[in-house]
């Protein structure tokens, strides 16, 4: 009895942080009715805003930034949830593309704890009670809107919760198997479970029949929307087999694919940024200050996603959350895109040390396969493979990796380092060593880095790129105006 009591005590001085960590030891729990049940005690916060609802194998992150971005743009106080964070849990949660404040994240924990304590004790897992505090902050703060990413799937995710009258659903890949299915129609079915009856769907085209039929089944007939990059176009469901169509017209005709953006080559970046600024045009038809693609575009900052960075003696890093075989086939695409792109402007493109650390893999061989394919196509750079740590799944090891891409690609040069900080170091080395040797005046060596987001998230934090200047992912002008508020918009 004492030992009970004295554990009880122990729990009661712990911090919200110290609580929300806590959390971590529930693990991954799919169902919707313990957050369903603490919404209704704290009143229900996400009924005080509309929301998007945004799901997806790749590029949910991403679609889901510049959705919000546009929105913050055309006047709306925008609220947006993320994850996972790279960081700070704060990034998260925020606010016209500004993270809370740790000030506002520990009330609202406090309030989900309050509230969890009350009989019957329920016991939120860290992603619920996260979701539950982006809730609490969007209402204190009076959002307009909110555009919210799923977890994990659609159907039994957190987020489900939400009150969405608009949802997205961006490419679906096989991915979490072990928990969404082994067949990608059967993924795509859980990812589609976000549709909303009557409420608007945007998907993006999936070329594959199964997933067509399996996202078209899940959303009321008249309400879903195809978007094909490849030939520029936004169709309904229910026109997906005619000719191709342009645009309407109250689409942004015009605007969405601005002169000198799109060259004929679909970046990954850009298929997302289209496919979340075609979402805004659903949302908002008639708004008059909806802004053009471009201007998104230029204004918007998504960390660890194709970021690039000025390290220490002038070495360009390049950071991007590669994190399943799809993701690093895009990436790598897009990697030899522009290497094409800088090669016919007459200057070099490519590594002198590529960084790579990835979580737990299904297949590691197909993980691995484009990073090969890379490695080749620029010229066999070093690569240095080391540990991310934090994450949920267990890193792959050093050795493993390193074995894999030996295997696929034997004349690789690795070098092991499973410490993160020594593992930059190594191949911030190299690229030194590197440009001391170039042939080319003035060109600094350069480090890519992929892999998962716990290790650009590491890296980050080493290069001092962790403040809240660097995590906003808008570029804030002092004379930006929320609608009829007439107040800057720059925090």
């Amino acid at each position: 009895m004492g030992e009970e009591a004295d554990s009880d005590r122990i729990e009661d001085f712990l911090t919200p942080r110290e609580w929300l960590e806590e959390r971590k030891k529930i693990g991954m729990r799919p169902g919707l009715e313990v957050t369903y049940s603490l919404l209704s005690r704290l009143g229900m916060p996400q009924m005080s805003f509309p929301c998007v609802h945004v799901a997806g194998s790749n590029g949910k992150g991403t679609t889901s930034v510049y959705l919000a971005n546009t929105l913050s743009l055309s006047g709306k106080k925008t609220g947006l949830f993320t994850s996972p964070h790279l960081c700070r849990v704060e990034e998260r949660i925020r606010i016209d593309g500004r993270p809370i404040n740790s000030e506002q994240l520990d009330k609202a924990i406090h309030a989900v704890r309050a509230m969890s304590e009350k009989e019957p004790i329920l016991e939120p897992t860290y992603f619920e009670t996260l979701f539950l505090a982006a809730m609490i902050c969007f209402r204190a703060e009076n959002v307009q809107r909110a555009v919210i990413e799923a977890g994990l799937g659609g159907r039994l995710d957190a987020t489900r919760c939400c009150y969405a009258d608009y949802t997205i659903l961006t490419e679906i890949s096989l991915e979490h198997t072990e928990i969404l299915g082994d067949k990608i129609e059967l993924i795509a079915k859980e990812k589609a479970a976000i549709s909303r009856p009557g409420a608007t769907m945007l998907a993006k085209w999936p070329y594959n029949p199964d997933v067509m039929t399996v996202i078209e089944e899940a959303t009321t007939r008249g309400c879903g929307f195809w978007w094909r990059g490849d030939r520029l176009a936004l169709v309904t469901f229910e026109n997906a087999n005619e000719p191709f169509r342009k645009m309407a017209s109250g689409l942004g005709d015009g605007e969405t694919i601005p002169y000198g953006v799109f060259d004929g080559a679909m970046t990954m970046n850009l298929d997302n940024a289209i496919l979340g600024h075609a979402a805004a045009w659903l949302i908002l038809p008639y708004h008059p200050g909806v802004p053009p693609l471009y201007d998104v575009m230029e204004r918007t900052f998504w960390p660890g996603r194709m970021q690039e960075i000025s390290g220490p003696k002038d070495v360009e890093l390049l950071l991007d959350c590669a994190h399943n075989p799809s993701g690093v086939e895009k990436m790598v695409n897009e990697l030899k895109l522009r290497k094409q792109r800088e090669k016919g402007a007459g200057r070099p493109f490519s590594p002198s040390a590529i960084l790579i650390g990835t979580s737990k893999q299904k297949d590691l061989s197909v993980f691995v396969h484009p990073i090969v394919e890379l490695i080749s196509e620029m010229g066999n750079p070093m690569v240095v493979v080391t540990e991310p740590s934090g994450g949920r799944l267990p890193p792959v090891q050093c050795d493993d990796l390193a074995a894999e891409i030996r295997h696929q690609f034997p004349d690789s040069r690795i070098q092991i380092r499973p410490d993160l900080h020594v593992a930059l170091s190594t191949a911030m080395e190299e690229a030194m060593d590197s440009s001391s040797h170039s042939v080319f005046d003035g060109v600094s060596g350069s480090v890519w880095c992929f892999g998962s987001v716990h290790l650009i998230g590491g890296l980050l934090t080493l290069l001092g790129y962790d403040s809240d200047e660097s995590l906003t992912t808008m570029k804030w002008k002092d004379d930006d105006l929320i609608g009829d508020r007439d107040v800057p918009m720059k925090p």
